[in-house]
């Protein structure tokens, strides 16, 4: 008997020629679905960094005229500001608003969040928070919400104070 596996030989050119054509294959990357494998990684870390340098850059309010007073830390189903606009108007025209948390301080002890009858005449007082945060929208306005949040979640820009 032979200690050899039977059609040792056949077996064994086989082998030799699966190796030849691995070997002389071209590596993934040299292909061209390796190429665009690369490319497509290379484009979307750069859009990802693009988007959280657009996302988290610090802007200044440059539109003081209307500040917004959400009611929490969240977008409406529409994608629009929960809460209200607040404006101050005098004969004169549109006041500016130095201090954009005292204006929303004030909605908030007003009643204006509070679940209380729209028709009433007189809205029972609410309870402002105790912390709030101060985004900027993209037109440049102040957007106060209550707690202490990223402004990011709700595409907004931090404050640059």
């Amino acid at each position: 008997m032979s200690d050899r596996m039977p059609h040792h030989r056949e077996v064994q050119d086989l082998l030799i020629e699966q190796m030849r054509r691995d070997l002389s294959r071209p590596k993934w990357w040299k292909t061209i679905w390796g190429r665009v494998a690369i490319a497509a990684g290379i484009l979307s870390v750069a859009g990802a960094g693009v988007a959280a340098v657009v996302l988290l850059d610090e802007k200044p309010v440059s539109e003081t005229g209307v500040v917004y007073c959400l009611e929490g830390p969240y977008r409406n189903a529409d994608g629009s500001l929960s809460g209200a606009a607040a404006s101050i108007a005098t004969p004169d025209g549109v006041v500016a608003i130095e201090d954009a948390e005292a204006l929303c301080t004030q909605m908030w002890e007003g009643g204006a969040f509070a679940d209380n009858d729209e028709l009433s005449a007189t809205p029972s007082p609410g309870t402002a928070p105790s912390e709030y945060t101060t985004c900027v929208t993209d037109e440049g306005e102040a957007a106060v919400v209550p707690g202490t949040i990223e402004c990011s979640v709700l595409r907004l820009h931090p404050f640059q104070g």
